[in-house]
């Protein structure tokens, strides 16, 4: 592995963590509607998975799948509040907005 995607991989994988944790951290102060599936631990699955496909590839993850939106270019930002259940979150179904049931359509 070239020291390019190492670092990419890595800043990938820095980046879903810090999502997470910032995430369980909301969950945990009581301000998310809902429950959370967190991905802690598992940011190099998604990283490494999400690395060898193209932009126009699609992903289907499973509840736990958070890590799987950002490695593939979803906006962290959009993502956090889909999970406070905010109308400028991905979900195209506003009363199905949750954790696992995150989609990005474009």
């Amino acid at each position: 592995m070239d020291k390019t995607l190492a670092a990419k991989l890595y800043r990938t994988m820095c980046e879903i963590r810090e999502f997470e944790l910032a995430a369980s951290q909301h969950y945990r102060d009581g301000h998310l509607p809902g429950f959370i599936h967190l991905s802690l631990g598992q940011e190099a699955c998604a990283a490494g998975a999400c690395a060898a496909l193209d932009d126009e590839d699609y992903i289907a993850s499973n509840h736990r799948g958070h890590g799987h939106c950002l490695a593939k270019g979803a906006d962290a930002r959009l993502m956090m509040a889909e999970l406070f259940a905010k109308r400028e979150g991905y979900d195209l179904a506003p009363e199905k907005r949750s954790s696992c049931l995150m989609v990005k359509s474009e």
